[in-house]
């Protein structure tokens, strides 16, 4: 063979060679980078310490790098921007709560970002319950007796919750549009200085996650009239549910992985797989129970129907009880 011929078939071969591998390729050179996962809220959080559980797990599962940037403000607006506009390449994650995923857009005139349409899900991570909890000197020792106290002393009770637009705060709202009853809403920057001020007294009452309040009710110094989830909690076996006790209502905490919406679809079922199996382990389950989360299903499809339903029922709550935060 001339070397002319030659040349040109070795070339020939090289480019037929390359792109029937590209796909192969492109598969086996993800992740070759760190994996960054944005979790709109401060350090020491639930939501941080979720972030961080999710981000060793993917890492002891994978062998990837995988780090927490985070990036607070606004309610998880900030973050959730960014994550937004970040490069769909996978390797820029988000931890999405119930906040910027389903209530902000009804609670902020304006969003830079559209949590229906910029992002894809990928793990549904956890599901905490709240807890209904009062001061010792709240006369009250149960839920449907607290209740009859605020029908008959509407407007002379408060609440305090972690901050406008949180669950604790849409718990709240709920259990007043369902019961009827007239209580004010106190809000603070944080779980922290919200308990602070109801195990001192200044307030009566807080609906709080149960990782944040649990010790202060097994210690005696919050009393738990209800938790808010379908069932009963483990922890508290003797504390009823919010349905047991006459109110028609169920909240949660939630977590989940997301991903910017143009994420090729490789990429995507690499971090499916992987985050699934992280979640997946003994080891992970253990460490979510003690953040106060129940079973739940991990996969994309159930944290998907999460986040449609959730986005209907929170955006019509608060667009009946008028919430706007700007």
């Amino acid at each position: 063979m001339k070397r002319r011929n030659f040349l040109q078939y070795a070339s020939t071969a090289t480019a037929i060679s390359a792109l029937g591998a590209s796909p192969l390729a492109r598969a086996q050179a993800f992740p070759s980078k760190p994996i960054r996962i944005i979790c709109p809220y401060p350090a020491g959080a639930t939501t941080d310490a979720v972030s961080r559980l999710m981000a060793n797990a993917l890492q002891t599962d994978s062998g990837s790098t995988v780090i927490v940037d985070n990036r607070s403000g606004a309610g998880g607006n900030i973050g959730t921007e960014a994550a937004a506009r970040a490069e769909a390449d996978g390797y820029t994650l988000l931890l999405g709560a119930l906040g910027p995923m389903a209530a902000n857009p009804a609670l902020y005139s304006r969003l830079n970002f559209d949590p229906a349409k910029d992002f894809t899900p990928l793990a549904w991570a956890a599901s905490v319950p709240l807890i209904w909890a009062v001061h010792p000197s709240f006369s009250a020792a149960t839920a449907k007796e607290a209740l009859e106290w605020l029908r008959k002393n509407p407007g002379k009770f408060s609440y305090a919750s972690a901050g406008n637009g949180t669950p604790q705060h849409l718990a709240g709202e709920l259990v007043k549009r369902q019961t009827g009853t007239s209580i004010l809403h106190i809000p603070y920057r944080g779980s922290a200085p919200a308990l602070n001020d109801v195990l001192g007294g200044t307030v009566q009452m807080v609906f709080e996650a149960t990782p944040a309040i649990l010790q202060h009710v097994q210690s005696g110094r919050l009393k738990a009239l209800a938790v808010t989830s379908a069932r009963r909690i483990p922890a508290l076996p003797g504390v009823p549910t919010l349905k047991e006790s006459g109110v028609d209502a169920e909240i949660s905490g939630w977590y989940g992985f997301l991903a910017p919406a143009a994420i090729p679809a490789d990429r995507k079922a690499w971090l499916v797989k992987h985050m699934g199996a992280a979640l997946a382990t003994k080891a992970t389950q253990d460490r979510l129970a003690e953040l106060g989360s129940v079973p739940i299903d991990n996969s994309p499809q159930a944290f998907a129907r999460l986040l449609d339903s959730e986005r209907a029922r929170w955006q019509t709550l608060i667009r009946e009880v008028g919430i706007k935060l700007d």
